[in-house]
């Protein structure tokens, strides 16, 4: 073990009464987002005249940015016939999110395929381990290879799980998944990031309180809903 370094055994005698009461995370949908090939082509310029709140400029982003209000959604439409939905909180509103967008775009006379199939190609969930944890603690004992924390950059450790999803860690125990493609393989990087913890013994007090995932995410709000679509999304291959 490289001189300085912390035996993990050690740390999780000092760690242990506070795992022991720290319960399963609790993960709640931020966000989804879908991939459907709903069609052959789209004449963008011509729906966008049709469609009511529609958003189209050739000179900015390829895509007709569309907002449907129930249920709350936002979608890019391509001219190849791809789609893109974003903004679906709950698994449950999948089908009648894509439903509505499909419904929007046939009334303006596009030519949509029937029932073409979704694919979920993010999900973003947050929630929370229900202890803090001692972030320098956990790098200090863990890989480095799947772990990154700069916290004169960025205040949360950055875990790059074994099953796929980036998950945030912040000091108070809040966590922020994606790149998920379900609720399970969130869940299971989440345990990932828990038996991390656990193995470097690294639930309890910390000196400072640091910001949690809610001052990250408000602060990525300020360049609006669309521009992050766009900038996650971009053109189809």
């Amino acid at each position: 073990m490289p001189n300085g370094a912390v035996d993990p055994r050690d740390l999780l005698k000092a760690g242990a009464r506070a795992a022991a009461v720290a319960p399963r995370e609790d993960l709640g949908v931020r966000n989804i987002v879908l991939s459907v090939k709903a069609g052959s082509v789209f004449d963008l310029v011509d729906l966008a005249a049709r469609i009511p709140g529609a958003e189209y400029s050739k000179r900015g982003f390829p895509g007709l940015i569309l907002h449907i209000s129930r249920p709350k959604c936002a979608a890019l439409a391509f001219s190849n016939g791809k789609l893109i939905v974003t903004g679906l909180d709950n698994v449950d509103t999948i089908a009648p999110s894509l439903s509505a967008v499909l419904e929007v775009l046939r009334t303006a006379g596009a030519t949509i395929e029937d029932d073409p199939p979704a694919r979920v190609v993010n999900m973003v969930l947050s929630g929370s381990l229900g202890a803090v944890v001692a972030l320098l603690q956990v790098v200090i004992a863990t890989n480095l290879e799947r772990v990154e924390y700069e916290p004169e950059t960025f205040p949360g450790l950055i875990y790059r799980s074994e099953t796929g999803p980036v998950v945030l860690v912040f000091a108070s125990g809040a966590l922020v998944v994606s790149g998920a493609m379900s609720v399970d393989q969130a869940q299971a990087a989440a345990a990932e990031v828990r038996h991390m913890i656990d193995t470097a013994g690294a639930w309890g007090s910390n000196p400072r309180p640091r910001p949690g995932p809610s001052d990250f995410l408000h602060t990525h709000k300020k360049s609006g809903a669309e521009d992050r679509m766009s900038r996650s999304a971009g053109p189809p291959g």
